[in-house]
């Protein structure tokens, strides 16, 4: 596929007015010289018709009389007119009886027409010879006695014609440089702007939040660019809020929450989730033995390895509650894969557990030691709290029945509900189940242990 010619902007603008300047010019100049033509063919109508109306008064008695002396010097006299090129006279049997130019067959005299008893003057203009041919009966009384004609050249008005019409495509070729110079400055004037918008759009794609436009002018590219800004704002607010999130969900969980929000259930609803809950087992005794600083370094250096787990594992850490925490998947949206994924990640946390710990032992630091339960089930999902502070959580028996699993597990040990066993699939290696009384619950749970080695399937 043939790629297509990219023209800039600034040349489209600059031919489009250039070419519509140029179109006005030379329609300009077709309008005057068609407009020119017609006013000089009515002019010499005008003008021949006066001329004969008078000598036809005048030569009526020379032409009865035959005084041919009085027919020429009328007639010499007539053709200082300006445009009178001849002027000749015939009888009423079409001899020649004068010609203001003497010895001189008349230049249309073929074209003369026939002499008749009406008084309409004939008028024929010859563009072969750009001349124009007026003729007129001579009465005398009501009785024709001959026939009067002149001969008009145009160009004196030719002459005038052509002065206009310079001087137009003098003036239009003027208004055609000013108005290139303005296609040019208005070219440029639009452009600059455009162009200005997109390098910082460019500079916007590589993650520049900084940027902030003033605008050039106030009007649409003014408006242009007050959006950008305010894009730009939308943007980066967007991206921050983006981070916010990755801190507590998975990237993938962030983008699909932030292009789908109606996925955040902002009345709270009713859906099936998996709850994991991890604690530090005999936290109170190790922070007696340990200083605030170290207390702290401890909680902070292992929660920097497990909440990674949790969000790589498409989890979302909802509680952080000093010596432990709470993660949930299935919320936004929960779907088929999440309890195989929620116990993958109880076997990670497992193994990030024991990768700090052995770090810390050779660093001759105190380790920590972590139980974990998880249980799958309905729970209510939505913001939590009040004006002040809002949470997006899972509340309910399921989030309770994990946190009781939680207390019961010994350190390294992950209690698992059968619930939960029995949607896991077959990759897993469990302990026998066993029923445990939990508080607050009418009924017993049967619960297993998530063993280390998984079968490989």
């Amino acid at each position: 596929m043939r790629k297509a010619v990219r023209i800039g902007l600034f040349l489209k603008i600059f031919l489009l007015s250039s070419a519509v300047s140029l179109i006005s010019l030379i329609g300009g100049y077709w309008l005057l010289e068609k407009e020119m033509v017609s006013r000089v063919s009515r002019i010499l109508k005008s003008e021949s018709q006066l001329v004969l109306d008078q000598l036809s008064h005048a030569i009526a008695i020379p032409v009865i009389t035959d005084d041919r002396l009085t027919i020429n010097d009328l007639l010499q006299t007539f053709s200082l007119q300006n445009g009178v090129k001849e002027i000749f006279v015939r009888g009423k049997d079409g001899k020649l009886l004068g010609d203001s130019i003497k010895g001189h067959p008349p230049v249309l005299g073929n074209q003369l027409p026939a002499v008749n008893a009406e008084s309409k003057i004939f008028f024929h203009h010859f563009e072969q010879f750009k001349y124009a041919l007026a003729s007129k009966t001579i009465f005398f009384g009501k009785v024709p006695i001959g026939t009067i004609s002149i001969v008009f050249s145009d160009k004196p008005y030719r002459i005038i014609r052509n002065e206009i019409l310079s001087s137009f495509l003098v003036l239009g070729m003027a208004g055609l440089i000013l108005s290139l110079g303005g296609a040019l400055f208005l070219s440029r004037f639009l452009t600059r702007p455009i162009k200005t918008l997109h390098q910082a759009t460019q500079s916007l794609m590589g993650g520049d939040y900084s940027l902030q436009l003033t605008p050039s002018s106030h009007d649409e590219l003014g408006d242009l660019t007050e959006g950008f800004n305010q894009m730009v704002k939308e943007l980066h607010h967007k991206e921050l809020l983006q981070n916010a999130l990755i801190r507590y969900v998975s990237h993938d969980m962030a983008e699909r929450i932030l292009l789908n929000p109606e996925l955040i259930h902002l009345g709270g609803i009713r859906q099936e989730v998996v709850v994991l809950f991890a604690d530090i087992r005999n936290f109170t005794r190790l922070s007696n033995i340990l200083t605030p600083e170290q207390t702290v370094a401890i909680l902070n250096e292992y929660y920097g390895f497990l909440i990674r787990v949790v969000l790589d594992y498409q989890g979302s850490v909802n509680n952080i509650m000093g010596d432990g925490f709470m993660a949930v998947f299935g919320i936004p949206e929960f779907l088929p894969d999440h309890p195989r994924i929620a116990l993958e990640c109880a076997t990670a946390l497992r193994e990030a557990i024991k990768t700090c710990s052995k770090s810390r032992m050779e660093r001759n630091l105190p380790i920590a030691e972590f139980g974990m339960g998880i249980h799958i089930g309905d729970g209510i999902v939505g913001n939590i709290g009040s004006g002040m502070r809002m949470e997006y959580t899972v509340v309910g028996q399921t989030v309770n029945v994990a946190s009781r699993l939680e207390t019961l597990a010994q350190p390294s040990e992950i209690l698992v509900s059968m619930d939960l066993c029995d949607r896991a699939g077959g990759s897993f290696s469990f302990s026998e189940a066993y029923p445990v009384p939990l508080k607050g619950m009418d009924k017993e749970i049967r619960v297993c242990r998530l063993l280390e080695n998984t079968k490989n399937g």
